[in-house]
């Protein structure tokens, strides 16, 4: 048990603290991220890149699709 409330504080609250800090912190570093990668995205759709965004999202769903093989169902 602790002695006091500053022995409580230091042992369980500080720690508790850092950590929501510092999971804070990498949420924002990823949220920066993805904003600087869309900001990106936007400008190159602003000059032109559409068609090739277009091609490329075309070509991926052909990549999914299942070839149908054989006659059917039995």
């Amino acid at each position: 048990m602790y002695r006091n409330v500053e022995e409580f504080i230091t042992a369980e609250l500080v720690p508790l603290v850092r950590a929501a800090l510092t999971e804070g912190a990498e949420v924002r570093a990823a949220l920066q991220v993805l904003a600087d990668r869309v900001d990106t995205l936007t400008a190159e759709l602003a000059e032109g890149e559409l068609a090739e965004l277009r091609k490329l999202a075309g070509r991926a769903i052909r990549a999914l699709e299942v070839p149908q093989v054989g006659g059917g169902v039995r």
